[in-house]
Parts: structure tokens; C-alpha cells; sequence
């Protein structure tokens, strides 16, 4: 009896988890539609604005490029690691960090500084475990982006490019392709523009007419490049892990059904063992009373 009792508290125990596991995958269901509208539409339109950006400069000197467009030697490298602040999401914060690291050995190699600001919690923790050191670490940038807290981070981005405390800024986000696939990425963030590729709006240039000079133009136009592109990154991310999170939560609520059904088949053959056992002592004890 004993034995049936333990499977039972197991059954009971992986039938609450599923319950457990089933809400979050449902609330993460919910949230994902919200955040995976906001990053269709704020990527495509950051993205639109360098490649404005890039083809408006092509032409230009490097001597006549915006400050944050002009390129230098990179002796100092921030690296922004966005990642969640909560975890149940799979492998998501993992691959972050892995990518991240990999950037620091990449520049390392080439002799170069590395810092790291962490923007989430799993992020800065999961570095520090892996000896690293992380100059400062934001909140809620990743979960429930919002675009006042972004942008405060990326105009200190933008102080430190300016300042020379940092020659090359990159961010390390999940882009969101899809509710199944993301795809972790490095980015330039600052100097503005650098290594910026986009094959899907190759082509002809278009031929701008400008009501402004460039320098007022340009002046007003590249930080709030950075920033929409900052804050396009935090989206993506955004998206990214409710979408990861809510995988997880669905193989986890997977799992508890299918554990409940094996303790279900196992109590009931117990429990049928244990009725055949009674039966035949009872049968016993006639005969021998006959």
C-alpha cells in the first residue's frame, strides 16, 4: 500500500507541475502576439533608417562623416548582452551568452579590451559564472521593452563612443523569426552603420533632395538611428524569449502528461495486483476453512 501511495503523491505532484506549466505556456502564448507585432514593426523601420543613413554617407569623406559614424582603431569593445531576467525559456539565455563570450574571444585575439553591460539578469549572472566581468547590468530591457529605458542606455552608449571609452559597441541579441526559430546575432551598434549589410535593399540608390545641409540633417538623424536601432534589438529580443519560453513551457507540460500517464499505468497495475493478491488469499483461507 505503501508503494501505491508513493505513486499516487508522484501522479499528484506531475499533474499540478502540468497545470503549472500549461498557464505559463498560455501567458506566454498571449504576450508573444503583442511582442512579436511590436518587433515586425520597429525592425524593419530601424533597419530602413541606416540603410537611409549608409547610402546618404556613401559619398562622404571620412573626415565629413557624423562623429558617430567615424571609424577608428578599436582598442576598447562594449559588448551589450541582452538576455531575460527570468529564466524557464530553454536554452535562450544560454545561447546569448555563449555568443556573447565568443565575441570577447574574437577581440581579444586581436588584443583589444572587452567590457560587458549586462541587460538582464540571467545574462550578468551566467557571465560572472563564467568569470567575467560585467561593468554594469540593466533591468527590464528584455520581457517588457520600453523605449524610455532604451534609450537611456543607448545615449550612454552613444557618451562613451564620443567620450573614447569605448571605440567599438555591439549588441548581442535573438532575432525573431519565427513563434519555433530565432537566431542570435552580434550587431554594431556604434560606429554607426559599420559592417551594416543588407542584401534585400541592394540596388540602385535613389537620388535624395535635401531641405536641410547634411550637417543639421545628420546631426538630428544618426543618434535617433541608434536609438531606433537599439530599441529594435530590445524587441526582437523580447519576442525572441516569450516565443522560447513558451516552447519550453510546452515540451515541459509535454513531459508532466506523458509522466502522468506512465504513473497511471503503473498504480493501476498495482492496484490490480494488489486486488488479485486479496482475492486469492481470501480463496486460501475458504479452501482451508473447508
Amino acid at each position: 500500500m505503501a508503494n501505491l501511495r508513493d505513486i499516487r503523491k508522484r501522479r499528484r505532484g506531475a499533474s499540478n507541475t502540468r497545470k503549472i506549466t500549461r498557464t505559463m505556456e498560455l501567458v506566454s502564448s498571449a504576450k508573444l502576439k503583442k511582442a512579436q507585432d511590436a518587433a515586425n514593426a520597429s525592425y524593419p523601420f530601424a533597419r530602413t533608417l541606416y540603410h537611409l543613413m549608409a547610402t546618404l554617407t556613401g559619398s562622404m569623406s571620412e573626415a565629413d562623416k557624423h562623429p558617430l559614424m567615424k571609424e577608428r582603431a578599436v582598442k576598447t569593445v562594449t559588448i551589450y548582452l541582452m538576455a531575460s531576467d527570468r529564466g524557464l525559456c530553454g536554452s535562450f539565455n544560454g545561447n546569448l551568452v555563449a555568443k556573447a563570450i565568443e565575441r570577447a574571444k574574437h577581440h581579444r585575439a586581436q588584443g583589444r579590451t572587452v567590457r560587458f553591460i549586462a541587460l538582464g539578469k540571467k545574462g550578468a549572472t551566467t557571465l560572472q559564472f563564467f568569470g567575467e566581468e560585467v561593468a554594469a547590468i540593466h533591468t527590464k530591457i528584455v520581457g517588457a521593452a520600453n523605449y524610455e529605458a532604451c534609450e537611456k542606455i543607448a545615449a550612454e552608449a552613444i557618451t562613451d563612443f564620443l567620450g573614447g571609452k569605448s571605440d567599438l559597441a555591439e549588441v548581442v541579441f535573438s532575432r525573431f523569426l519565427s513563434a519555433g526559430k530565432q537566431e542570435v546575432r552580434a550587431q554594431t551598434l556604434l560606429p554607426a552603420g559599420a559592417g551594416d549589410e543588407h542584401p534585400e535593399q541592394k540596388g540602385p540608390r535613389p537620388d535624395y533632395i535635401f531641405n536641410e545641409d547634411p550637417e543639421v540633417l545628420f546631426a538630428a538623424l544618426v543618434p535617433r538611428a541608434v536609438r531606433a536601432e537599439f530599441y529594435a534589438f530590445s524587441l526582437q529580443t523580447t519576442a525572441a524569449e516569450h516565443a522560447a519560453r513558451r516552447l519550453a513551457m510546452k515540451n515541459a507540460s509535454d513531459a508532466a502528461g506523458d509522466m502522468v500517464r506512465s504513473l497511471t499505468l503503473v498504480y493501476n497495475r498495482g492496484r490490480q495486483g494488489k486486488i488479485t493478491q486479496e482475492i486469492a488469499e481470501i480463496t486460501g483461507a475458504v479452501e482451508a476453512m473447508a
